[in-house]
């Protein structure tokens, strides 16, 4: 494991859709999709985390060393993007 957690971000055509490049695996199975914080709730720890500490997610898919993030519209991305590098940086560090 990397002794840093790095989050690089490529924002889409969609203003509410962000892909986030994480330096660590985020999951060794599957990709994972959330089309709600409920359905978080159910998913994997790291899908509990994000939905739990971060407002302002609608949807999330997790894939090896990817996050796609769908927002609520009102909710800025800076606060989304550092909340998210924050959660991410304390489960991995």
């Amino acid at each position: 494991m990397s002794e840093y957690v790095t989050v690089d971000v490529e924002f889409s055509d969609d203003p509410n859709v962000a892909e986030l490049y994480i330096n660590q695996t985020l999951t060794d199975g599957e990709v994972e999709r959330y089309i709600n914080p409920q359905a978080g709730d159910l998913g994997s720890p790291i899908a509990q985390l994000l939905f739990a500490a971060i407002d302002g997610i609608q949807m999330l898919t997790i894939e090896r060393d990817r996050l796609i993030i769908t927002r609520a519209p009102d909710h800025p991305w800076e606060a989304i993007i550092d909340e998210t590098r924050d959660a991410l940086r304390d489960w991995y560090l």
